[in-house]
């Protein structure tokens, strides 16, 4: 598989011809929205769901009810997803993890619905939360900035879920010295690195 990454938290992946979206936000570069065979999306903030720009895709897209609702002119092309639920999507098989939206502020409660997508077992998207999958997974996506972000459970999530390699997203409010900075903190043992991928880069997942 090839990963790219866009602008903040939506991320490409290609496998045997195929296209997997996650997360394209009104952040993300018109690039991102060019192929999809299959869209997921976290959840329903304007950051990772672009409705207007899915709506000119033709692709199935799977989500929760939250972004569902948004989305109701797309017919049976949304199809509603929950934590513990397993499903192909384009080729990808994929797993989803969670249910609620990590709290921006205690007064505000659980802000709205939020589901994580692991892909083939190997890149795992938690969108706005640090739920953990339930198994070792290859690439871990961890988000390092927002108005809900705390480093503390950013590191302990990082640690705790231990994959071979993890890449930052949900960075499009940091600038290039606080990227560096989380670089610092999420790093892991000499083969588990932390990497810091530019929007437009692509990795390969083996």
């Amino acid at each position: 598989m090839k990963l790219t990454k866009f602008t903040h938290a939506c991320v490409r992946i290609d496998k045997d011809g195929k296209v997997l979206l996650i997360d394209p936000g009104t952040f993300s570069e018109d690039a991102a929205f060019e192929a999809a065979d299959a869209i997921l999306v976290t959840h329903e903030h304007p950051d990772h769901l672009d409705v207007e720009r899915i709506k000119n895709l033709d692709a199935p897209v799977y989500t929760n009810a939250g972004v569902a609702s948004q989305l109701t002119e797309l017919g049976d092309r949304v199809q509603v997803v929950e934590g513990g639920q397993a499903f192909d999507a384009a080729g990808f098989s994929v797993r989803a993890y969670g249910k609620d939206h990590a709290v921006i502020l205690p007064e505000l409660g659980v802000p709205c619905q939020n589901v994580g997508f692991l892909v083939d077992d190997a890149v795992y998207h938690p969108g706005d939360s640090f739920t953990q999958p339930d198994r070792q997974v290859h690439t871990n996506l961890v988000p390092v900035s927002g108005p809900w972000f705390a480093l503390p459970p950013a590191v302990e999530y990082a640690r705790a879920v231990n994959a071979q390699q993890t890449l930052g997203i949900h960075d499009a409010l940091l600038s290039p010295i606080g990227q560096g900075m989380m670089q610092r903190f999420l790093d892991g043992e000499a083969d588990r690195p932390y990497r810091l991928v530019q929007p437009g880069e692509s990795i390969e997942i083996n």
